[in-house]
Formats: C-alpha cells, structure tokens, sequence
C-alpha cells in the first residue's frame, strides 16, 4: 500500500509554475498572508454525502447546531439559494431561510453570498430580500465574475469557538435540489414543478482543511472593491475580522482545496488578481495522467472543449482538453466510466447534447482503434423517469476523489467561480468505499459485491447495457462526430457562437487553448 507521501506527491499539485502543458499550478495569488490558502493540510475527515437528503440534513443539522448553542459563525457560499425544506426525508421542521434566520436571532453572526446573474437573480433576489427584510444585512449577491459567468461555489462553514466543519459539493440549497436517495419518481414532498428526481454528491470536511475552505470565503466577502461587486450595495458590508478557525486535526484523510477563478479586468469581474486560478483543471489532468486502472467521473456537462473541439487539434490546446487526455488514458489500458444526464434543464440543451455527443463518439473511437482500455458512458433512471445527474465528481484507482462545484467543460474549468476539493487517505480506503457506496446506489447491488475495481468495473458496464438497476445507456446520436462524414449530424445553428459565448465561455490562460 502507498504511503501517505506517496499518494500526495502523486495525486497533489504543487501549487507552483506550470504543467507542460502550460495550465498554471499555482493559486492566484502568490503572496504570503493570513488569506493564503495551504498546499494541502493532513488529519481530516471527509464523509460523503449523498443527494440532496444527506447533504441538506447535515448543512440543517449544523445550522441548528449553531443556534442551539447561541453563538459562532455562518458562512453561506452558493450559486442559488432559496427557501427549501432542508431535512430530505420529512416535510416537519424550518426551510432553509427560516434555519438562518433562527441562527441569527439566537446570536450567531450569518454571512450569505450568492450568485447575481441572469439565470438566478428571480431566485436569489427573493432570498437576499427576505433575510435583509428580517435583519440579516450581511447577506448579498456577488456579480464578481467574467461577463457572462457566474459564482458558481457551493460550500458552507460552521464555526463555534476555535472548531468549524464544512460541507461543500455539487448541491445548491435549493428546491431543484431536493432529492432523496431513492430517487422516487413521485414524492409527496418534493414539488413537481420544481424539477425531478436529481442526484448530487458532497461531503462534510473536518479537521484543518475547514480553514482553507473558510479562507476562501472570507477572500471573496473581504475583497477591497466588494462594494461594487456585492449587492445590495447599502448598507457597505463590514469585512470578516474574527480570528480564523483552529480545527483540530484527527482523521487519516488529506485535502488540497481547488478552485477556478477566469481572468478578467473588468470593473466588476475578480479584481483581486488578473491571472485567475486553474487549479481545478491542472488537478483533473493530472489525475488523468496518473492513472492505471480505472477513471469514473459523474459530470452534470461533459463537455469537450470548443469549437472546433480541441481534440481534434495538436499542440496544447489539444493536451490541456479533459476529453482528449481520457482517451490517452485508454490507449494506455485505464478503464473510463461517464455518468452523465440523458436529459437537460435549461434551453441550450441542443447545443450541450451535441458538444458532449462529439466527445462521446470520439473516446468511443478510440476504442475502436484498438486502444487497450475501456469505455463505458451511463445516465440514470428510475422506474422510466430520468434521474438528472448533477454531481461534480472524479474517483481515480480508489486512491484519489475529486469533488466539488466545477463541472467538465471550459466555462467551470476556466470562467466561473468554482471550489473543489481533491483528496487522498492514508488508511487508503475512503475513494474505495465512496466508489462502492455510489455504485452500490446505481447498479442496486451490496457494496461488498463491487469491492474488486476491475470486476466492479465489468458489472457497471454490464448493468448500464442491460439497463439494470437505476443504470442506462446514455443515448448518444452516433452521427454526432467531429470531423462531420457523410451522412453525419450537422451542429445546431450558431454553434460554434452559442458555444463560445453562452453554453461554454473561456476565460483560462492566453495561448494555451
């Protein structure tokens, strides 16, 4: 079994200079202080929660926690959040709005930071207003991203005294969210205009890393132009002063926090630093690289970078696309498994479904031509009802998990805001029970049925042909395929326009793409 030096020398980032292939390593500010963020900090816990019912239970439970004791910290980061019923298994008890609210008035200092863009200003407008409209004034809307883009972070931290946890991960506090494990098609609790069934996964982060996670925090709310960025813009909102959290360490796990930061100089984009942060990408394409027996990935995206997509090109635009370096993988005998949605939440469906087709059919491809390795892509279902895949995940070798907010595509890779974290365990066993645990909830099986990767691999396969379990076939157009044959499906009108500008913005290093 490997070391714990070994694991982290070959799965972290240095978090200095560059890959070969020119994604910058290193955050995006280089310089010493109290907001830097470690390399990475050993001693913690990770516990995985999955759906919308473990994480919105744990993020309710330590929220009430908070107040139960009448003092401490909230810090509340998120893409959308709205007034939901948090328990995931009963309709009793407060919604998300009314768990700050309790929290503040008992004596805990509340801080929340949502998105202000297009896509969610009608849902996190009403929030802002109803916690201003019961006191809560230091809660915002952050427009402080690339034109076009979005804060997309999902994560919060609790703090009492000198300890705090974390939770952080694909979900948004939010009624399109709510989803228990099961995957009911019909839930008397679940409102149906408000979406179907949805999977996501987070964890909950003890020990020394809650402290980068909070770091994080503090950087956007502390950031010297917030009063042009954060809104409302009155009253100005006063920066987080209190000493950091001093969690103590006492797990077997280690974490290196990640994140996408697109470079701007815009009034109102990133103004702390102009060069951003990729460290997010940099890790993905290097787990890639390091495997040897297995990739599984569950990305709500999946898409190939631009257009033309960079797999089809040479030099590093093509080395930097996650797309193209999966199919490397193949060639060198590793094992690829995709969960993706079979359907889509929003109007530029057409143009992710052909985007993610292309690079579908091209890893495909690359079986064909008799590359050692494997390829397998599934979507979920549940009793002929689509479960919308919406995690943000990437388990390698059951050595190195990677989770977070950022999906596989340039606008999480290089444009938006975005946390991730990547983690690794000296006992060696928490990305080979998390692999289990997610299968075991996809094929319906034991987990101690799926406890040999290579085996486990061949029954994912098998169930997703057979469609067994909540497992199916994702349903590719065949004729999606770039460079266009005869007979071949023609990209939607504007593709590669809609795609640049809308769908998947680039906002990443200069000559690299």
């Amino acid at each position: 079994m490997p070391t714990l030096d070994e694991l982290k020398d070959k799965w972290f980032l240095r978090m200095t200079g560059n890959n070969p292939d020119g994604v910058p390593l290193r955050r995006h500010s280089e310089e010493a202080g109290p907001n830097q963020l470690e390399v990475s900090t050993d001693g913690n816990t990770v516990t995985p929660l999955i759906d919308g019912q473990q994480y919105m239970q744990r993020w309710h439970d330590r929220v009430n926690a908070l107040a139960a004791a009448g003092a401490g910290e909230l810090y509340h980061a998120g893409w959308r959040f709205e007034g939901v019923k948090t328990l995931g298994h009963t309709s009793a008890g407060n919604d998300a709005l009314e768990d700050v609210n309790d929290a503040d008035t008992a004596g805990v200092t509340t801080y929340v930071l949502t998105c202000r863009n297009a896509f969610t200003l009608v849902f996190n407008n009403a929030s802002i207003i109803w916690l201003r409209a019961h006191g809560i004034w230091t809660s915002c809307m952050d427009n402080r991203f690339p034109a076009g883009g979005s804060n997309h972070q999902k994560f919060a931290v609790h703090k009492e005294g000198a300890s705090a946890t974390a939770v952080l991960g694909s979900i948004d506090i939010s009624k399109t969210r709510w989803d228990r494990t099961v995957h009911a098609a019909v839930d008397a609790d679940r409102n149906p205009t408000f979406g179907k069934p949805t999977h996501d996964t987070g964890v909950l982060l003890e020990g020394p890393a809650v402290v980068d996670v909070e770091r994080s925090y503090r950087e956007r709310w502390n950031d010297s132009t917030s009063t042009f960025g954060l809104e409302p813009l009155a009253p100005p909102q006063p920066p987080i002063s209190t000493p950091l959290s001093s969690p103590a360490a006492g797990g077997t796990h280690s974490v290196q926090v990640l994140r996408t930061f697109g470079i701007t100089n815009a009034v109102f984009g990133y103004s702390w630093h102009s060069t951003g942060e990729f460290t997010v990408w940099a890790s993905y394409l290097n787990a890639i690289k390091q495997a040897t027996t297995y990739i599984y990935m569950e990305d709500q995206y999946f898409l190939p970078f631009d257009w033309p997509p960079c797999f089809s090109r040479t030099g590093t635009a093509r080395d930097t696309d996650i797309v193209f370096q999966l199919g490397e993988a193949m060639k060198r005998g590793v094992r690829v498994a995709i969960l993706t949605p079979s359907n889509a939440e929003d109007s530029a469906h057409i143009y992710q479904k052909y985007q993610r087709d292309i690079g579908i059919n091209y890893l495909t491809g690359v079986k064909a031509a008799g590359a050692t390795g494997d390829i397998v892509v599934a979507s979920l279902e549940n009793g002929g009802v689509d479960v919308y895949v919406h995690s943000k995940l990437m388990i390698v070798d059951d050595e190195f998990v990677a989770i977070g907010s950022t999906n596989i595509g340039q606008r999480s890779m290089t444009h938006d805001g975005e946390l991730h974290i990547g983690v690794v365990d000296a006992a060696n066993t928490f990305a080979k029970e998390f692999r289990k645990t997610l299968w075991a909830e996809h094929t319906r099986r034991t987990p101690a049925s799926l406890d040999d990767p290579v085996a486990a691999y061949g029954t994912f396969q098998a169930d997703t042909a057979a469609s067994t379990g909540h497992l199916k076939p994702y349903p590719v157009d065949p004729l999606s395929v770039f460079p266009a044959t005869a007979g071949s499906t023609a990209p939607p009108r504007a593709h590669s326009t809609v795609l640049r500008n809308v769908v998947d913005p680039y906002a990443g290093p200069a000559g690299i793409r």
